[in-house]
């Protein structure tokens, strides 16, 4: 396939290019959250274990409410949905560094708020996708949903390196901060305005109904993400990703701030290469038009494993940044072909649920990597942290190629079982 299809999906299709705007948008938001977070949380504390914690409590709506998250996307208008996802982070946002200041334990149920509802923005749109492409665009259209986040990380991060250093020489730290916090609660509010006039077509919605019929809903959607061989085993299998990406996150705020260039610089440039990569890994995936979807994703974990180890190496910034971009890679290469195979499995009906389930174990495990990740760190150093998440990765991906069951996705084509099976 040759990029003349997505840009046709991108330009010709109006609903999914809302959807790619969107993301794109707020990404840019995200990142510029990501990047004054981590300066405000590193200048007060100078802890990777208290940055790990805001990361820890960032991830905890996905375990505590993420099922109930797909269940609210089955039943309500998903448009409606995304868009409520984006208005209530706005003034939360913007309430983070005033916040900080006065109590800093304020940043936890803040940022927990925060994410309560993000969680609801990722399934409703990944259940969207397949109502607005078709059956054989799913891959293309994954690539380039994915593409819109790596874009966002290449534009975000620099600018937002820029923004927060620049706000903070100019006016202080703590007025610089309101000012990046502010820019951030803005990309979440365009977003909601780029999805106000889009229309997505019906899907089959669940009814208003008891609190017992919403648990049989929970349940119905548990059997199934247990039940079906290549959605469990996807799933088992991305979730040493997650445990990887888990403690990557407070490891590279440490490994920024104790490099001799100015830490947001440091941390917006090894995520600005994460972005690069991930933007190469959407592009090749998106190309290849692979049906060997299985070996992809055990393919990324191997590549993204290899840049985390080469971190752990005490390498200058310049090879950093393309260390990171190596793991952003990888992170595409196991990423997008993991939805396509999630999205052929499961009937549209269950789709709200299963995202939101996936997002439940997958954020579990790298929200406890979080807390295990900047433990780590204070105790041996960021490098040789990096060093040893890097090697585990690699041979804990290399034992799970050993199982018969890891290789069902190459024959996704070829199967004739029915999804739900």
């Amino acid at each position: 396939m040759q990029w003349r299809e997505p840009l046709r999906l991108l330009v010709g299709n109006r609903r999914f290019a809302a959807l790619w705007s969107s993301d794109l948008v707020a990404t840019i938001g995200d990142r510029i959250h990501r990047v004054a977070l981590a300066a405000l949380v590193y200048q007060l504390t100078g802890s990777m274990t208290v940055a790990g914690l805001a990361f820890l409590a960032s991830g905890l709506p996905d375990l505590l409410l993420g099922p109930l998250a797909g269940v609210i996307v089955d039943r309500f208008d998903r448009r409606a949905v995304m868009i409520a996802s984006d208005l209530v982070r706005v003034p939360l946002v913007l309430a983070l560094p005033l916040a900080s200041w006065t109590w800093l334990l304020s940043i936890y149920p803040l940022l927990f708020l925060i994410n309560a509802a993000a969680i609801l923005h990722r399934p409703a749109k990944m259940a969207a996708i397949p109502s607005v492409v078709r059956g054989g665009q799913l891959t293309t259209a994954n690539s380039l949903s994915s593409l819109a986040e790596s874009l966002g990380d290449i534009g975000g991060y620099p600018l937002a390196g820029l923004l927060v250093g620049g706000l903070v020489a100019a006016f202080g730290t703590e007025q610089g901060l309101i000012g990046a916090f502010a820019v951030a609660a803005l990309g979440y509010l365009c977003s909601a305005l780029v999805l106000w006039p889009l229309r997505l077509p019906r899907h089959e919605r669940l009814e208003a109904a008891s609190v017992q019929a919403v648990w049989s809903d929970l349940v119905q959607g548990i059997r199934f993400l247990v039940g079906n061989t290549l959605v469990r085993t996807n799933t088992a299998i991305v979730a040493l990703g997650a445990v990887a990406i888990g403690m990557a996150m407070p490891l590279l705020v440490g490994y920024a701030y104790a490099r001799p260039e100015r830490g947001e610089v440091a941390y917006s440039m090894l995520n600005f290469g994460i972005g690069v990569g991930s933007v190469a890994g959407a592009m090749l995936v998106g190309t290849l038009n692979a049906r060997r979807l299985g070996s992809l994703v055990l393919g990324g974990l191997v590549v993204m494993g290899v840049g985390l180890f080469g971190l752990g190496l005490e390498p200058p910034l310049w090879l950093g940044v393309g260390l990171t971009a190596l793991t952003g890679l990888g992170n595409m290469l196991f990423l997008v072909p993991s939805v396509t195979i999630v999205q052929r499995a499961t009937p549209a009906h269950l789709m709200g649920r299963i995202f939101a389930l996936r997002s439940t174990v997958l954020f579990t495990m790298l929200i406890a990597a979080n807390g295990v990740g900047g433990w780590i760190g204070d105790w041996v150093g960021a490098t040789r942290a990096f060093f040893l998440v890097g090697s585990v990765l690699v041979l804990a991906t290399i034992m799970a190629m050993l199982l018969p069951s890891i290789w069902l996705a190459d024959r996704l084509d070829e199967l004739t079982f029915e999804p739900s099976s």
